[in-house]
């Protein structure tokens, strides 16, 4: 006789794009490990930066990485002698690159006119390095020191600035030595002119307020089953109930089912988007709608509502034959 096999479960949202995944969690960070960073992922991060758009594919960037220790030791301590307030204001510092064991500085021409193709660069890179487990912080202080400050020549020298280009900006690079928390963004600097989509028969024209009610569909932190995904795994094997009639024809495949998940953690508005038969698009349905409160999703300091996803797998270990097999 079939069985029921194990049912298997990935929870799926937008945030579950690694791409988006990766910006979200990027953050600056002001304390590394003393720990080099090894060649590859120097390259790798450099790859990706050249890979940015330039206007008519001009690449006007020069991209000088930087991870002699004694280069860097040497220009932080004539910026520890320049500028010893400064230095006693951080007990501990090693060099004037937030300590980072690389920097990656960036140069741009001088007229100012593709600045905006080297930034485009630089994100590029900080995002690499992100998906490699390092972090970084983009820093204008340095360069402000280091152009007006004669004594800085020699690192400059060093650098092989192209003529007609200047140094734009560095970014520190190395192994994180804190993990610092995600500052709010305010999300009322972003306008949609135009509709976007309905939520909840209402327009939605992209309008945020301190009583934002919008169905978020990214967030930075995903409304979760309570207890995480392995309790959520298991509440469902243990109320899932397989179609009798999918079961005595062999009948199995995904349900995607899409839901929200409001600032309460109640769960509304499931229906399935994708299902290969009907009973078992009613049993996913109904097994969703009749689970516990989730804890909601969170957008900055707030509670929101979000969608979220969920692909339930049907599976029989014995399924029926098919009449074109017939019975054995």
């Amino acid at each position: 006789m079939a069985v029921i096999g194990v049912l298997t479960l990935s929870a799926q949202s937008y945030m579950d794009n690694e791409v988006i995944r990766n910006i979200m969690a990027r953050r600056s960070v002001r304390k590394y490990l003393d720990k080099p960073v090894e060649r590859e992922k120097l390259e790798a991060i450099a790859l990706a930066g050249i890979n940015a758009p330039s206007a008519m594919n001009r690449q006007m960037w020069a991209v000088r990485i930087v991870s002699d220790s004694k280069l860097i030791a040497d220009i932080s301590e004539v910026y520890r002698q320049e500028n010893p307030d400064m230095v006693q204001r951080d007990p501990n510092f090693k060099n004037m690159f937030r300590n980072a064991p690389t920097v990656i500085c960036v140069c741009a021409p001088q007229d100012g006119g593709f600045d905006l193709d080297a930034g485009l660069l630089g994100e590029n890179m900080m995002l690499a390095a992100q998906s490699l487990g390092l972090g970084t912080c983009i820093q204008t202080g340095p360069v402000r020191f280091l152009l007006s400050n004669p004594k800085a020549k020699s690192f400059l020298d060093r650098l092989n600035i192209p003529d007609g280009y200047k140094l734009l900006y560095v970014i520190a690079v190395g192994y994180p030595d804190e993990a610092p928390d995600a500052k709010p963004r305010d999300r009322s600097k972003v306008e949609y002119i135009g509709l976007v989509g309905t939520i909840d028969g209402k327009d939605d024209e992209g309008k945020i307020d301190a009583k934002d009610d919008r169905i978020y569909e990214i967030v930075e932190v995903n409304a979760q089953f309570p207890g995480g995904d392995t309790e959520c795994y298991k509440w469902l094997s243990q109320n899932l109930k397989y179609p009798a009639d999918c079961m005595e024809g062999g009948i199995q495949g995904r349900v995607i089912v899409s839901f929200v998940v409001n600032r309460d953690g109640s769960i509304v508005d499931v229906k399935a988007i994708r299902s290969p038969h009907p009973s078992l698009t009613k049993e996913a349905i109904r097994v969703v709608s009749s689970m516990p409160k989730w804890t909601p999703a969170r957008q900055g300091n707030k509670i929101v509502r979000s969608r979220f996803s969920l692909p339930l797998m049907f599976k029989l270990n014995n399924p029926a034959p098919s009449a074109a097999e017939g019975s054995k």
